[in-house]
């Protein structure tokens, strides 16, 4: 039980599946002994991951594993991933590789591969078990928990997905001593979203200590993911699927993905910033519609 001393756990509540979230430093470290709580029966273990990812986490997690056959697949950076071949490489190679129900794949990364691996993980024989550990800001406060996977077309952005939890999710603070500060600043837009749509407490501390989770300050940071998740937890727990109040948690994307779009999808605007800058937008229609 010595990871419950160094970690924050939050458990969400979902009609389809109850499983919890773990914060803290290290966590990498801790990956065999949650594997073995949760995730008894698991034989083969397939990790998805980008190019960008430093190797030390890949190898952290293949560490010392008995009885535990690992495969990896290493795929190239950026948003263009969340497309039908790569989906089609990851189900390939779980095929291959004889994975079965039991099995696991685990999403080493940013949105963008959970989004994709969680969809793959979802799809395969109906559903295998699937972990999340985000490594940048916004995948830990935002895409990693509630369920959300997909790819995208020629469409549109997140067009083809399912609803489809993971079995935990594991958030490791340390991922982010590589993070560049725009992407800092990315992932703290999804952190001032929940304050402003769910909780003046939290906005009137994020407004004292914003500049310390830029800086990287790891207690502060831990309490902004903690207290992120927990509101997109409970937000998730009365509404899965979307039907109504789980919107709330789209403030400030209809534009985004507007102006994503429009610059197509380029490191011209991240998503995070343009989350901040729909934002702005949105609040500023609705005070002129009164």
């Amino acid at each position: 039980k010595n990871y419950r001393k160094t970690m924050k756990t939050l458990i969400v509540n979902t009609s389809s599946k109850r499983y919890p979230i773990y914060i803290g430093q290290n966590a990498i470290s801790k990956f065999k002994i949650l594997l073995r709580k949760h995730l008894k029966n698991t034989k083969n273990i397939l990790i998805v991951t980008s190019k960008n990812i430093p190797k030390k986490y890949l190898s952290g997690l293949k560490k010392n594993s008995k009885n535990i056959k690992y495969h990896s697949i290493i795929l190239p950076d950026g948003e263009k991933i969340k497309q039908n071949q790569y989906l089609i490489k990851i189900t390939d190679t779980l095929s291959k590789h004889n994975f079965g129900r039991n099995d696991c794949v685990v999403a080493l990364g940013g949105g963008v591969i959970g989004d994709l691996t969680g969809f793959a993980s979802s799809i395969f024989k109906r559903g295998i078990n699937f972990v999340q550990i985000p490594t940048t800001l916004l995948s830990q406060v935002d895409s990693s928990v509630g369920g959300k996977t997909g790819i995208n077309n020629k469409f549109g952005k997140n067009l083809i997905g399912t609803f489809f939890q993971p079995n935990f999710v594991l958030i490791d603070i340390n991922t982010l001593s590589t993070l560049p500060k725009r992407e800092m600043i990315a992932g703290f837009a999804e952190i001032l979203k929940y304050s402003l749509i769910l909780d003046k407490k939290f906005f009137n501390w994020l407004n004292i200590n914003g500049e310390k989770i830029l800086k990287k300050s790891p207690n502060i940071i831990s309490d902004a993911i903690y207290r992120s998740c927990k509101h997109k937890a409970h937000v998730v727990k009365k509404d899965e699927k979307e039907k109504n109040l789980r919107a709330i948690l789209n403030f400030g994307h209809t534009f985004a993905h507007a102006i994503e779009t429009i610059c197509g999808y380029s490191k011209k605007i991240i998503h995070g910033e343009a989350v901040l800058i729909g934002m702005i937008i949105a609040a500023r229609l609705s005070n002129q519609m009164g």
